[in-house]
Parts: C-alpha cells; structure tokens; sequence
C-alpha cells in the first residue's frame, strides 16, 4: 500500500481526494491547502492530516506520491520540489505554462528516477481507448487527416477580471480547454507533430482567447484540423468530438458513442460494411468508485499501479504531457496577437 498526498483541496480537490480514498493500492495520508475552513471540516471529518504549508507537509508524513491539485501557475514549482526529494507525482493539467519548465521537469524526473502523470483523463474514457486499439490495429488502413474539437460554455459574457482572463494564471481557452482537445491528438496520432497554422480569437474575454484553430501536422503526413471554444452557449458541458479519415473508413467519437464506417467487411473486429454502432453502454464501465465519470477513478487506478511498479509508465506521462505543451505554446506563438 504506497501512501500518498493532495496539494490543493479546491474543485477538482475535492473529487480526486473522494477517489483516491477508495482507490485500490493508494491511502492517503495528509492534504495541503492554503484554506483553512476547509482543512478544519476535513480534519473534523475525515482521517486525513492537513496542512497549510506542503514543504513541512512533506518534511512530517513519509509519503510516495503526491496529487498536485492547484492553479496552473504553481504546477512548475510544486512538482520540481517533489521530484527533488524522489516523489512521485500526478498534477492536473496542463503539466506546466511553458515547454522550457516542462522540458525541465521531463529530465529531472529521468535523472532522478521519479514516476509521473498528467490529468489527461480522455485518455482513460472507455470510448476514446477503443478508437485508439482500432488505429493501433490499422482497421481505417491509411489516415490522411481528421478533425477533433472541445467545445463548451465557460464565458459566455463579457469578462475582464478573474484567472481565466489572465494568460500568466493559465487562463484563456488555448490553456484551459486546448491541453484536453491537443492531448488527444497525440494520443492517437503521435508526438511528432508539429502546428501548421494557428489562430486565437476573442469573443466575451477582454486579455485571453476564446477559440482558437490550430491545424496540426503527425509524422509529415496525417494533418488534423483542431477547434476549440468555451464560449458556445450550445453546449451544457464540456464535448470532445472527433472525426477521423482513412483509406478503408471513417470513424466519428464523442466521450459517449462511437461510430465507424468500413468500405469492407472486417471479421476481426466484428464490422460490418458500412456503418457500426458502439456506445459507452456497450464498454467496461467497472470501477471501484464512482465520481464525475468512470474516466477519473481510471486515472487514479493507473496512478496507483505506476506507484506500486505495476507499470512503468503512464499513458499519460510527464513526456506526454510536454509535447502538449509545445504545442500550446506553439499555437499561441503562431497566431496573430490579439491582445
């Protein structure tokens, strides 16, 4: 059983501690949170010991991994000091605000020989890992190009003030919703990419974007058009959706349904000619703890087998995580200045 930590008891916080509490391998020990209401009700409620300062936090309870929860602009910081001292750590995305500061990490984590993930949870829906067994078994044969968005409705009024209209805080679109819509391009097409063109535009947010466009290039050959936009009042939460071309069919996915269209027959894969239907439904949805969706108590299982040397890396790794990164800072760097 590897004992564990949480930086930052906020929103998110809150849920991963419900999680990792009952999460097979893993017990919590202590929390770290700059409230102190909140520590008190926890104290008062719970087992856990809490903190107000994570260095002496650190220095008292021997832990293995730790959950760093908090704003995006103190990931950097947080995790460099925990790899330091040889402890493993998950972090909610984006991994750091800039590629250098997550370059860096990559390579101290490496020396040091620290494990690490990134809260990139459409990488453990049920859906997205079968499209990605369906590419990796070459059933759409020759990809030539896709297009994948997250939509969602954040700002949706004009909004001068606050951390998401601040780029230093890791507010915007690009840095908030982007890492989520980037990441799962590479989780299927591959780290090596680069962005082709890019454009930010602003719609309700007075110092940040609200959409953006990105057109990503894999490997020099399969090109993907990628939209995101946290203004579209349409949507009542969070959508990923993609659409992926290929010489033998085409595939259409969101978090809850699959759809996949075969010139062919292909009997190893159960498909018929034409179009086939998979829901969510129809996957293994079995988790020990139910919370937001079975995608985040996934992540938390995957956290705990790579502290207990079950697996030795993350599908969503620290490296992983850096290529989004670049990408972010790409597009960005690509895009006209708005601001």
């Amino acid at each position: 059983m590897k004992k564990i930590a949480l930086i930052g008891i906020g929103k998110m916080g809150v849920s991963h501690l419900a999680i990792a509490n009952q999460t097979p391998g893993i017990e919590v020990k202590a929390i770290c949170d700059s409230s102190k209401p909140v520590l008190r009700f926890l104290e008062k409620n719970t087992k856990f010991k809490g903190y107000t300062d994570y260095k002496k936090m650190i220095k008292e309870v021997p832990i293995d991994g730790i959950m760093i929860l908090v704003p995006n602009a103190y990931h950097f910081d947080l995790v460099k000091y925990c790899i330091d001292r040889g402890i493993h750590v998950f972090v909610e995305k984006p991994f750091t605000l800039n590629y250098r500061d997550s370059k860096e990490l990559v390579e101290l984590a490496e020396k040091k020989q620290v494990k690490g993930q990134v809260g990139y949870v459409n990488r453990f829906n049920p859906i997205f890992q079968h499209v990605k067994k369906l590419l990796d078994d070459n059933i759409l044969g020759e990809i030539s190009n896709y297009n994948n968005s997250m939509t969602g409705g954040v700002i949706l009024k004009e909004n001068n003030k606050g951390w998401r209209n601040d780029f230093s805080k890791g507010g915007g679109c690009l840095f908030d919703y982007g890492p989520h819509c980037f990441d799962l391009s590479t989780y299927f097409f591959g780290t090596d990419v680069k962005v082709q063109s890019a454009e930010l535009k602003k719609v309700f947010s007075t110092a940040v974007d609200d959409m953006v466009y990105a057109t990503l290039v894999h490997n020099d050959k399969i090109i993907g058009i990628n939209y995101v936009n946290w203004s579209d009042n349409s949507v009542r939460k969070a959508t990923n959706n993609i659409e992926i071309f290929g010489s033998k069919g085409k595939i259409t996915a969101s978090k809850q349904e699959l759809s996949i269209y075969m010139n062919e027959n292909n009997e190893s894969h159960n498909l018929v000619k034409g179009w086939n239907q998979i829901y969510i439904t129809d996957e293994n949805t079995d988790v020990p703890y139910y919370l937001r969706g079975e995608d985040f108590s996934r992540q938390l299982l995957e956290f705990s087998k790579l502290l207990n040397g079950e697996i030795e890396e993350s599908v969503a790794s620290l490296f992983k995580a850096s290529i989004t990164d670049r990408i972010l800072e790409e597009t960005r760097n690509r895009s006209k200045k708005l601001w």
